[in-house]
Order: structure tokens, then C-alpha cells, then sequence
């Protein structure tokens, strides 16, 4: 589900076309696994980012809409053969698989306890998702020495501004 969600980093998007998405498949799976599909579920895909994203934000405090009514093209089909899921129904591509697959865990991620402490970073043109390990969970940046402290510089001098 994080690795779906970083898959759009800063100026980098993975999921941009077709062979973009096989290629990052294929790094990703280690070369297991061929990523077919077209067009149209790679915007699944990108749509399944996107509601990840935004849910992670909202665990960070950041209020955001989660619009996830592109994702209803999906046809679903609940499934017990690797332990209760998701599964995209039959005769699906194997990237509409995915996206069923990273939906299923988001929901099993959204029940469990751990939910809060999966973030995404607030930056500008981040949205890094990451996994809170914090001992009192208020981790708020992916990394304190790029987005924290262009964070904290940009607040400094607002406030240096302000006193002038």
C-alpha cells in the first residue's frame, strides 16, 4: 500500500503512462511479475494513490478531501484465498489486480491499530507516505532535514517578517 502511495514523489511520477507503471512494477516486484493493463488502470491505480494519500494526510492533521468515486469503476469480488481481501473480479488485468490487492490492504491497514501512524508528509509538493515510528506518534515530516526544515525556516521567516 506505501510503496502504490510513493509511486508520485516530488517530480517523479511512476504511474505516468502504461510503461511507466510496468517499469516501476518490475523494479518493485524484483522482477517476479509482468504489470499489464491500459490507460485506464493506470488512473485506477493513480485514483488508489490518491484516496492513500489523502487518508495518510488526515492521520498528519491535514484537512483534505478523499474522492474516491473514480475508484467505484472497480469491480470487486471479496475473497478468501490468501486470508479475507479484495480481488479484482474476474478476467481483470493484472494492474487492476494490484489496485484491488492495494485497496484490500488499505482497508486491513484502516482496522487495525497502527491506522494513525500511517502519515503522509505535508510539504509542498511531497506527499511522501511513511510510517510514523515515533515513540509518542507526532512524527509530522518524511524527513526532518528536507521538508521539516524547509518547514521551519519558511515559519522563521514569516515571523521575522511579521516583527518588522
Amino acid at each position: 500500500m506505501i510503496a502504490v502511495a510513493n509511486t508520485g514523489h516530488r517530480d517523479i511520477d511512476e504511474l505516468t503512462d502504461v510503461a511507466s507503471a510496468r517499469a516501476w512494477w518490475r523494479e518493485a516486484s524484483g522482477g517476479v511479475a509482468e504489470l499489464d493493463g491500459d490507460d485506464e488502470d493506470v488512473e485506477l491505480l493513480r485514483q488508489a494513490r490518491s484516496v492513500i494519500r489523502a487518508l495518510a494526510l488526515r492521520n498528519n492533521g491535514v484537512v483534505t478531501e478523499v474522492d474516491a468515486s473514480a475508484l467505484a469503476a472497480l469491480p470487486l469480488r471479496f475473497s478468501l484465498t490468501d486470508g479475507p481481501g479484495l480481488r479484482a473480479a474476474n478476467g481483470a488485468s493484472p494492474m487492476r489486480e494490484l489496485t484491488a490487492r492495494t485497496l484490500a490492504a488499505l482497508l486491513r491497514c484502516s482496522a487495525g491499530l497502527g491506522w494513525s501512524r500511517i502519515k503522509a508528509c505535508p510539504g509542498p509538493d511531497c506527499g511522501w507516505v511513511f510510517h510514523d515510528r515515533s515513540r509518542n506518534g507526532s512524527r509530522r515530516w518524511c524527513d526532518m532535514a528536507a521538508c521539516g526544515n524547509r518547514a521551519k525556516g519558511s515559519a522563521f521567516r514569516a515571523r521575522r517578517q511579521d516583527t518588522r
